[in-house]
């Protein structure tokens, strides 16, 4: 066995190890901490967590039983603001959580399945914290009056260049994105960079709510 496949298959089993224990913690800290908010399915808002099905681009779950969209309280209050200003040009709309905080202990799987792969630049090293550790930053794509995904040019996580909001302009005149795909990310980016968040250059459907020299502001949840 090569060495970096060793490491990873070393990660993965000791990451995996201690999952059930840490979610469980990370659930209970989250119901009694009131820094943080539960973001509930409700008209207008789907939950679809994808790291707790195997519809992902890894393929597994790394939740387990656990499905909860959360957000710090400040990161729920500029959500609420930005579903205002979706729904002011879209009444019909919907969002749709894709990825909301995502505990330390589930990072760390993530991450394992990940480092030594191309993807690796994808997910932040736990050790460092990813903005949705602490809560701070979400996933998310827009959903039509029909209940079906609006078309964004490419699916969540996909990671072709086409993703890459910085890249639209190349693309749509090379014809690899519509003038309605990028629509419909500006539908989704206008009401979310209105209410303060910040999006990720690589990624449609990422969207920060502080700059990451703030996190020492805030909580990580492991």
């Amino acid at each position: 066995m090569k060495l970096k496949n060793y490491i990873v298959a070393v990660l993965i089993f000791s990451t995996l190890g201690v999952f059930a224990g840490d979610i469980s913690k990370s659930v209970e800290f989250l119901h009694a901490n009131k820094d943080f908010v539960q973001i509930k399915s409700a008209p207008g808002y789907k939950i679809d967590l994808r790291y707790a099905t195997k519809n992902n681009f890894v393929g597994e779950n790394m939740y387990g039983t656990f499905k909860e969209c959360w957000l710090e309280k400040s990161a729920a209050k500029k959500l609420r603001m930005a579903f205002k200003t979706m729904r002011a040009e879209k009444p019909k709309w919907s969002f749709i959580f894709y990825d909301c905080l995502r505990p330390r202990s589930v990072q760390r799987i993530l991450w394992a399945k990940v480092v030594g792969t191309e993807n690796q630049m994808y997910v932040r090293d736990p050790d460092k914290g990813s903005v949705h550790n602490f809560g701070l930053a979400l996933d998310i794509g827009l959903v039509d009056e029909n209940g079906k995904e609006v078309d964004m040019g490419t699916g969540f996580d996909s990671f072709s260049q086409v993703s890459q909001p910085r890249l639209e302009d190349q693309f749509l005149k090379e014809g690899k994105l519509t003038p309605q795909q990028l629509a419909n990310r500006k539908v989704l980016r206008n009401a979310m960079e209105g209410a303060g968040f910040i999006q990720l250059p690589h990624e449609w459907w990422h969207y920060d709510s502080v700059k990451s020299e703030d996190l020492k502001n805030f909580k990580i949840v492991e």
